[in-house]
């Protein structure tokens, strides 16, 4: 009898779902923002069993995680970050959007411009 175990996690994906799961993301959202290609590769990652993340994911959940520190840093923490990532905002570059669905939509330089919004770049 063979016994399948997951892989562990890597620190990436770990850190990527944490984000996810703070702003409560639905899977659709989460493979946008990763450019999974289906929310069962999605799955399969969340239980350690997806394929090797490509070097344009990797890059991804690093902005979206320095994206998730820097609201922590400015005192959006919790449901603060939850409401400023979730709530449409006026000013450039949203001009009415969510910055979720900015990002989404946007691809990496959205994300970079997010990231670049909230350290003050």
């Amino acid at each position: 009898m063979t016994t399948v175990t997951n892989a562990p996690l890597p620190a990436a994906l770990q850190a990527f779902f944490r984000v996810a799961d703070a702003w409560e993301l639905s899977e659709t959202q989460q493979c946008k923002l990763l450019r999974c290609p289906s929310s069962a590769v999605l799955r399969r990652y969340r239980v350690g069993q997806g394929p090797r993340l490509t070097p344009a994911q990797q890059k991804r959940i690093q902005i979206v995680t320095g994206i998730q520190a820097a609201l922590s840093k400015n005192g959006m923490s919790g449901e603060r970050a939850f409401q400023w990532v979730h709530e449409p905002r006026r000013e450039a570059p949203f001009k009415g959007e969510t910055p979720v669905h900015y990002m989404m939509d946007g691809g990496v330089d959205a994300l970079v411009a997010v990231a670049h919004l909230l350290s003050g770049r």
